[in-house]
C-alpha cells in the first residue's frame, strides 16, 4: 500500500468541499473548519492551487472558489468516461418522469461520488449534491458490488462497521445481479432514526463542521428488498441500476430516490424497471457490454 501524503489529501478535500457547493466561496477559517486542517497547513495547501489555477482567490472578500484549471481538467475527463456524460443528459426526463430526484454516481476503491444530480428536488429525497461522497461500506454499493471481482467485494465487506452475514449478503447481491437493480428503503426505515430531522435525513446524520455524513442502514433489516412482495406496501429510498463499460464492469449507476411513503410492490417495480431501462439505454450509446 502507498504511504499516505497528507498534502495530496488536504488538496483534494478542499477542491472536494467547492465541488460539492458549486457556485459558492469560502475563507480559509471555513475551509480549513470543514476539511478538519489547521489554518497553517490550510494556508499552504491553498497558496499551490491558487498559484496552479485550480482555485482562485477573491481579492476584496478573501474567500475560495474552483479555478479555470479545473475546466479543463473536468472536459478531460469527460472525455474519457463517454457513459458519465451519456447518464447525465438522460437523467432530467428520467426525474420528470418518476417525479423523483436522479444521481449519477460513481465509485471509488472506498466511496461512492455523486458526478450529476437532476430532478427538482423530493421533499422525501435524500438531497445530493454533485460532488458529494458517501462511504461505500455494506450496505451501500451493492450494484458496484454485484458485478465486481471477489477481491473487491472481500474489501468492501470489511470497511463493514460491524460484522455482516456472508450468506445475507450474498443472497441480497444475487438478487440485484437477477434482476439487474438494487432497491433500498428509505432510511427513515432501514435505519435508526436520528432525533430532530426529517425523514430525507433520517438513517443518515450530517456533521455540519466538516459536511460529511454517517449512515447507519444495514442488511439486518432488509433495507436490501431481496424480495418485493406485490401485496405489500413499501417507504422505497432508492431505486438504482448499474451502466457498464465495454469490459463488462459498473462504471457508473442511475440512481432515483425521493418517493412518497407507502408505494405498492408493484409500483416499485415499475420505478425500478424505468431506472433499469433508462441504464441500459445509456449502456448501449456507449457500446457497454452486459455481462452473462
Amino acid at each position: 500500500m502507498a504511504r499516505p501524503a497528507p498534502a495530496a489529501a488536504k488538496a483534494l478535500k478542499i477542491i472536494d468541499l467547492l465541488v460539492s457547493h458549486r457556485g459558492e466561496q469560502f475563507t480559509i477559517s471555513d475551509i480549513a473548519r470543514r476539511t478538519g486542517s489547521s489554518l497553517g497547513s490550510a494556508h499552504a495547501v491553498l497558496a499551490v492551487l491558487e498559484e496552479s489555477g485550480y482555485l482562485t482567490r477573491h481579492p476584496a472578500r478573501r474567500t475560495y472558489g474552483l479555478g479555470p484549471a479545473l475546466v479543463s481538467a473536468g472536459t478531460a475527463a469527460l472525455e474519457q468516461h463517454p457513459a458519465i456524460r451519456a447518464a447525465t443528459e438522460s437523467i432530467g426526463p428520467l426525474a420528470a418522469e418518476l417525479e423523483a430526484d436522479v444521481v449519477v454516481s460513481a465509485g471509488t476503491p472506498t466511496e461512492i461520488v455523486s458526478v450529476a444530480v437532476g430532478g427538482t428536488g423530493s421533499r422525501y429525497g435524500p438531497g445530493f449534491r454533485e460532488g458529494e461522497r458517501v462511504p461505500l461500506v455494506p450496505p451501500l454499493g451493492l450494484v458496484f458490488m454485484a458485478w465486481a471481482p471477489s477481491p473487491e467485494v472481500e474489501s468492501w465487506l470489511e470497511r463493514a462497521p460491524e460484522a455482516v452475514d456472508r450468506d445475507r449478503v450474498e443472497l441480497a447481491l444475487s438478487a440485484v445481479r437477477g434482476r439487474g437493480y438494487a432497491l433500498g428503503l428509505a432510511p427513515s426505515v432501514a435505519g435508526a432514526s436520528v432525533p430532530g430531522v426529517g425523514q430525507a435525513d433520517r438513517g443518515r446524520q450530517r456533521d455540519r463542521d466538516r459536511d460529511t455524513w454517517t449512515w447507519t442502514a444495514s442488511f439486518d433489516n432488509d433495507y436490501d428488498l431481496p424480495v418485493v412482495d406485490p401485496e405489500r406496501e413499501y417507504d422505497l429510498g432508492m431505486a438504482s441500476a448499474p451502466v457498464f463499460d465495454a469490459d463488462g464492469r459498473v462504471t457508473v449507476a442511475i440512481t432515483a430516490s425521493g418517493f412518497s411513503p407507502g408505494l405498492g410492490g408493484t409500483e416499485v417495480v415499475r420505478v425500478a424497471e424505468t431506472v433499469k431501462a433508462c441504464a441500459t439505454v445509456v449502456t448501449k450509446q456507449t457500446r457497454g457490454w452486459f455481462p452473462a
